[in-house]
């Protein structure tokens, strides 16, 4: 249910954004820049809640469980860091 509710709202919040900017591409782009990566920060994080349950992690869970939390901090971060360049984008004059 909660990889599922992920994948949905990663989905549609892709395309309320690509709609919703359709006229303004550099912004387009970036907001497509932080949907994907949010995605695949997500799945580093349900890798890392889920990961034993789905044979996702290796022999020693503790040292998988640690990089996945590192890679979703990344992710999440580069996420953040395209959302405010995609505002920056909307808040220039044209």
């Amino acid at each position: 249910m909660f990889i599922g509710g992920c994948a949905a709202v990663s989905a549609l919040e892709f395309a309320a954004g690509w709609l919703i900017l359709r006229s303004r591409k550099a912004a387009r782009d970036r907001f497509a820049g932080h949907v994907l990566s949010m995605a695949l920060g997500l799945f580093f994080l349900v890798k890392c809640i889920f990961g034993n349950r789905l044979g996702l992690t290796g022999p020693i869970a503790s040292i998988d469980h640690s990089v996945s939390i590192g890679l979703f901090g990344l992710c999440w971060t580069a996420s953040v860091l395209f959302l405010l360049s995609t505002l920056g984008k909307l808040n220039e004059k044209s």
